[in-house]
C-alpha cells in the first residue's frame, strides 16, 4: 500500500452506522474534531480512519517502537509497534514482533497476558487521532489496536495478505472453555475471566502454569477482541463507531489552541493531548515517563507538568487524579517525595535519584495552577497538610543555611550533585505560590514570604554571572586570615538550557536584564546550527556513550528544552518565535509523536525513550500560551470551521458508505 502524501494522512475509515439522526450526529463530531484538526488525504484500507501526522525530516526513525492505550478508566495496555531499534540490547530493550503486553486492571495491577501477531517485524506505526494503534509489518499485514472509553475491551484489527497467526500467552493457571467465537480463560489466582472472540479458528494447550490460545486469522480482515471480565461485544462495527466517538468526544472538550493557524500543529496539539491521556495510570493516576520499556516510571516532575498540561486543556478530572495519588505517595523525607514511583503500583523507587528536591517546588506550582483554574476549596483543603509539609521543608532548609539555599540535590538532569539553578528557582516559585495558597486560608504565612525573598536574593547573588545563570555551584570553605568562609563555585557544565523554564514561568519574578541575557546565552551556546532545537548541555552524553546509545554524537537537542524556549517566547509576546519552536518540535516527531531528543547530526528522533510524555506536556502548554494574532477572533476561528465543516461530513460520509460492506464481513 503506498503511503498518501500530504502534512496529515487520511488513513482508514470509519464504519457507516445505521442510517437516521444517530448517523448525522456521529458525522458531525467526528467532522468537527477532524475538521479542527485538518484532514489533509483520504485512503480507505480497513475498517476506521486514523489520522497519522505528518513525517518529518526522513523515513528512518520515524515510528515509535513504544506506545500506551487506556480505557481511561482502569485498563492500560503497552503495544510493542514492532519497529526494530538499532543496538536494541545495549539500551536495555529486545526488539519483538508486533505485540500487547502489560494488560493492567485496576485494581488488580498488572496481568500476564500478552497477546503476539507473528507478523515479522514492522515498517511504520502510529496513534491515530482516533486513539488508535496503526501497524505497518514488513510482511504485507496491517494492524490496529484500540482500547474504547470506559470498556475493558481490546480489539485488534488485521488486513492480511495471507494467512496470519496469534498468540495469547498467559503465565499463570487458568481454565479454559470454549465458547461462541472463540474461549473463555478463567485465572482464578485473579479472579478474573478473560473472554476472546474471532472470526479465526483458535486452539489451545492448557498447562499447570501457563496458557497458550493459537489463533488462526485468515487473508484478508479479521478481528481478535480480548474482553476483561465481561462478554465480547458481538458487533465490531458498533464498537469501532462507540471508540470514535467517545474520543472525539474528548478531545473536543479540550480547550481549544486559538493561537495556532497552523492545520499541523493544532493537530499536534490534540494527539500529544491523547499521549498525555494514555500514559497516565487510569487508575492511580500516576504518568509513564514514556511507553519505553526503561522509563515506565512516574517521575514527580515529569508528571506534574503533564498534569499542569492536561489542566490547562480543559481536562481537570484527569490531572485531579494525578493531584489526590500524590498526596498520598510516600515520601522520601517530611515534605519530599521520591524521585519516581513505580506507574503501575505507585511504590516509590528507592535505588533511583535521590535525593532530587526541584519537584517540592514544581509541585506546589501545579497545585496553585489547579486551584488558579477551579478555585476548588475542597481539594486545596485536602492538600493542605502536602503543603504544610512542603514549606515546613523549605523554610528550615533556606533559614537553616548560612547560604539561604535549597540543599544540594541531582536536580533535573540527574548527573550531578550540586546546588543547581533549576532546583532553587523551581523552590523560589514554589514556595511563593505556596504562600499564596495557605494566605488564601487563613494561615500566617510570613516564614514562608521572608524565605522566599532569602532564596530569591541568595540565587540572584551565587548564580548571575553577569551573562547568564550557572547551572550548578558546588560549595567549598575558604580559609583566611580571619577563619573560614562557606562559599560557592560553579561546576562545568557551567551553563544549562534548564534555566529557562523557570525563567519563563514568572518573567516577573527575575530581573528582566538576566532573563534575556540568559536565554541569549543558551542559544548561542546550545542551538544546533545543523538540525536545530536546543541542547540539554555541553558535552551531553546521555544518549551517546553514557547510558544509552542511540545517537550519532553527544550534545543533541532536546524536545522539552526547545519548547522550554517556545514557551519564553510566548510569555515575552513573540508568538513567532513560540510557533517557530513548536514547528521544529512538530517537524522532529514521529508521525506526530515527540521523542525525548533528535540526533545531533541527522536530526532523526532518537527512538529509546520516545514518546515522552513530558514532550506532548510542554507542547500542550505553549500552544495555549500563544495568543490569537491580531484581527484573529474566535468568531473567525469557528467561521472558518464552519465552512470546511461541510465539506468534511460529505467526505467522511462517502468514506463510511465504502467501508461498510467490510464490517458486516467481519461480523457476519
Amino acid at each position: 500500500m503506498q503511503a498518501l502524501k500530504g502534512v496529515s494522512e487520511l488513513k482508514l475509515q470509519r464504519p457507516a452506522p445505521k442510517e437516521g439522526a444517530a448517523t448525522l450526529t456521529r458525522h458531525i463530531v467526528a467532522a468537527i474534531i477532524a475538521t479542527l484538526m485538518i484532514i489533509g488525504a483520504a485512503g480507505p484500507l480497513l475498517t476506521q480512519h486514523a489520522l497519522a501526522l505528518g513525517s518529518g525530516p526522513s523515513q528512518a526513525n520515524l515510528s515509535p517502537s513504544f506506545l500506551m492505550l487506556s480505557n481511561w478508566v482502569n485498563d492500560s495496555f503497552l503495544v510493542m509497534t514492532g519497529i526494530p531499534i538499532e543496538n536494541a540490547s545495549l539500551d536495555g530493550l529486545v526488539d519483538t514482533e508486533p505485540m500487547i503486553t502489560n494488560f493492567y486492571l485496576g485494581p488488580v495491577g498488572l496481568l500476564p497476558i500478552e497477546l503476539t501477531f507473528n507478523a515479522g517485524f514492522s515498517r511504520r506505526a502510529f496513534l491515530g487521532l482516533n486513539n488508535t494503534v496503526v501497524i505497518y509489518s514488513d510482511s504485507g499485514y496491517e494492524l490496529q489496536t484500540l482500547a474504547p472509553p470506559g470498556t475493558t475491551k481490546l480489539l485488534s484489527l488485521v488486513a492480511a495478505e495471507k494467512q496470519l497467526n496469534a498468540y495469547v500467552n498467559i503465565s499463570a493457571g487458568a481454565t479454559v472453555t470454549q465458547a461462541q467465537n472463540g474461549v473463555v480463560t478463567y485465572m482464578s489466582a485473579y479472579n478474573l475471566r478473560v473472554y476472546l472472540c474471532t472470526n479465526g479458528s483458535v486452539s489451545y494447550v492448557s498447562r499447570p502454569n501457563y496458557t497458550v490460545i493459537s489463533i488462526s486469522l485468515p487473508k484478508g480482515q479479521s478481528y481478535v477482541e480480548l474482553s476483561l471480565n465481561s462478554t465480547c461485544n458481538p458487533n465490531v462495527g458498533d464498537l469501532i463507531n462507540y471508540n470514535a466517538v467517545r474520543v472525539d468526544e474528548w478531545l473536543m472538550s479540550s480547550r481549544r489552541p486559538l493561537g495556532l493557524r497552523s492545520q499541523a500543529l493544532a493537530s499536534e496539539y490534540y494527539l500529544s493531548l491523547l499521549v498525555l491521556k494514555d500514559d497516565q495510570n487510569p487508575y492511580l493516576g500516576t504518568f509513564a515517563a514514556s511507553p519505553s520499556p526503561i522509563y515506565l516510571y512516574s517521575w514527580v516532575r515529569d508528571s506534574s507538568f503533564a498534569a499542569m498540561a492536561l489542566q490547562k486543556s480543559g481536562h481537570l478530572d484527569s490531572a485531579l487524579k494525578y493531584w489526590l495519588w500524590l498526596l498520598k505517595a510516600p515520601q522520601y523525607g517530611n515534605g519530599v517525595w521520591y524521585t519516581r514511583y513505580n506507574f503501575y503500583t505507585g511504590a516509590p523507587d528507592s535505588s533511583f535519584g535521590i535525593p532530587e528536591l526541584d519537584s517540592v517546588g514544581i509541585v506546589e506550582v501545579g497545585i496553585y495552577q489547579y486551584f488558579m483554574l477551579t478555585h476548588n476549596v475542597t481539594f486545596l483543603e485536602e492538600a493542605l497538610p502536602l503543603l504544610n509539609k512542603s514549606v515546613s521543608a523549605q523554610v528550615s532548609w533556606i533559614l537553616g543555611s548560612k547560604l539561604h539555599l535549597v540543599p544540594e540535590d541531582l536536580s533535573v538532569w540527574e548527573d550531578r550533585l550540586g546546588y543547581h539553578f533549576w532546583t532553587q528557582a523551581f523552590n523560589y516559585l514554589g514556595l511563593v505560590d505556596a504562600a499564596y495558597l495557605l494566605s488564601y486560608l487563613g494561615y500566617n504565612t510570613s516564614p514562608a514570604i521572608k524565605a522566599a525573598s532569602l532564596l530569591k536574593e541568595s540565587v540572584i547573588k551565587h548564580f548571575w554571572n553577569g551573562t547568564a545563570f550557572y547551572s550548578d555551584m558546588t560549595s567549598e570553605v575558604l580559609f583566611t586570615q580571619n577563619g573560614s568562609e562557606l562559599v560557592l563555585t560553579p561546576q562545568a557544565p557551567l551553563l544549562s538550557s534548564s534555566s529557562i523554564l523557570p525563567l519563563a514561568l514568572n518573567l516577573s519574578a527575575w530581573p528582566g536584564y538576566a532573563v534575556s541575557s540568559d536565554v541569549k546565552s543558551a542559544l548561542k551556546s546550545l542551538w544546533n546550527p545543523s538540525v536545530g532545537g536546543l541542547a540539554r548541555f555541553y558535552g551531553d552524553n546521555y544518549h551517546y556513550n553514557e547510558y544509552l546509545f542511540d545517537s550519532s554524537g553527544p550534545t543533541p537537542p532536546w524536545v522539552i528544552t526547545t519548547l522550554f524556549l517556545g514557551l519564553y517566547y510566548s510569555e515575552s509576546g513573540n508568538y513567532s518565535g513560540a510557533t517557530s519552536a513548536l514547528s521544529w518540535a512538530y517537524a522532529h516527531s514521529q508521525h506526530g509523536l515527540l521523542p525525548e531528543a533528535v540526533d545531533p547530526k541527522s536530526g532523526l528522533p532518537l527512538p529509546t525513550t520516545s514518546p515522552l510524555t513530558w514532550s506532548s506536556a510542554m507542547y500542550v502548554l505553549v500552544s495555549l500560551n500563544i495568543s490569537p494574532r491580531s484581527g484573529f477572533s474566535r468568531g473567525l476561528y469557528y467561521a472558518v470551521s464552519a465552512a470546511l465543516l461541510t465539506i468534511v461530513v460529505i467526505v467522511a460520509y462517502i468514506l463510511q458508505r465504502r467501508s461498510a460492506s467490510r464490517i458486516r464481513s467481519l461480523e457476519s
